[in-house]
């Protein structure tokens, strides 16, 4: 019987020698025993994660590492993605090159894996990833080599708001690419969250850090989009939750305690940082005009794509019983002004 913290190093090492010389023996064979005979080694099902290193995946492996499971985290930049394998034992995580473009790579990620997670999602689109193939064509792809080797599930996440008729590419490529994974494979599931907030999210720490340096503040669409912003761990505990239910349904959405329209979100965040700033309403038709030389710009602040997506609330619908929702798995929504300004006050300065 080894101790298995003390034995960390020792399996490091024995895991490097066994990569790189097959026919090594000696000492570091027994501790190589005791990390393939480890409980959570012979226990533990097999989740495969596509985009495992954002802010979503990040929060999602500890909680899963933290569970028993076995991860394999498919990424493009595996460098960047190491500091995902102190989330688990030695071993628990495996970090695997990927290009999502090449199929033969897609399926051998998938091969032996017990569930599938798909997390990767763009805003905007770049020379060699549309919105078409990230959120339509790739997804479908995951879908059927699923259903091929026989993964027990399936787990796409998509987003609120998305819908095959929107004038917002984004919008439109995200509800497409629901319709086919549900179409290609019956054991799957859409989970469709509003905005993600967390320590490290995009979102909220962004505008924040605009806040605070600009005097003045568009509100594109006079900034009345509705959002019903989700706490990350509250959205990572109906994906873990999810996994083991016998019940499942196909479709979750997932949104907060609170429903803000884009203004309030705006001023909550200006009360909790301290500072005072000039809101500008836009409406959309002068909203168009206003962004247009920002287009030019490399990193544009906003496309237009994403003032398109604003024409409609990211909120829960409404008298739709087949439909799952946090409560479903008894988590009640984590309220914003909770959780926030425990994070956003760094910009308070």
């Amino acid at each position: 019987v080894y101790d298995y913290e003390v034995l960390n190093d020792e399996l490091l090492l024995y895991e490097w020698v066994h990569l790189h010389h097959e026919d090594f023996t000696g000492q570091y064979g027994r501790f190589y025993g005791a990390f393939r005979t480890a409980p959570w080694y012979v226990n533990s099902k097999i989740i495969s994660i596509f985009g495992g290193n954002g802010f979503l995946g990040r929060n999602l492996v500890r909680k899963l590492a933290k569970e028993g499971y076995r991860l394999k985290i498919g990424t493009r930049n595996p460098t960047m993605a190491n500091h995902l394998l102190v989330s688990g034992n030695v071993g628990q995580i495996e970090i695997i090159k990927l290009n999502i473009h090449n199929n033969e790579q897609i399926k051998e990620f998938i091969k032996g894996s017990n569930y599938v997670i798909n997390l990767i999602g763009i805003l905007s689109e770049s020379k060699k990833n549309k919105f078409q193939y990230i959120h339509h064509h790739f997804p479908k792809l995951i879908s059927t080599f699923s259903k091929e080797f026989k993964i027990e599930r399936f787990i796409h996440i998509s987003s609120l708001g998305s819908d095959i008729n929107s004038s917002s590419k984004y919008s439109k490529s995200k509800a497409m690419g629901e319709y086919a994974v549900l179409n290609e494979n019956p054991n799957s599931t859409i989970i469709k969250p509003s905005l993600i907030y967390g320590f490290d999210d995009n979102f909220f720490n962004q505008f924040a850090s605009i806040l605070n340096k600009l005097p003045i503040f568009p509100l594109f669409g006079n900034g009345e989009t509705k959002f019903q912003p989700v706490y990350v761990q509250d959205l990572v505990n109906l994906i873990v939750l999810h996994i083991n239910d016998s019940d499942k349904k196909n479709i979750y959405e997932v949104g907060g305690a609170e429903i803000l329209s884009l203004k309030e979100i705006i001023q909550f965040i200006l009360k909790v940082i301290n500072k005072r700033r000039i809101l500008l309403p836009i409406p959309f038709p002068l909203s168009k005009i206003f962004i247009t030389p920002m287009q030019i710009l490399p990193k544009k602040p906003i496309t237009f794509d994403q003032l398109e997506s604003l024409r409609s609330d990211n909120i829960l619908s409404k008298n739709k019983d087949e439909i799952g929702h946090l409560e479903d798995y008894g988590i009640e929504p984590t309220s914003i002004k909770n959780i926030a300004p425990q994070y956003l006050k760094r910009f308070t300065n």
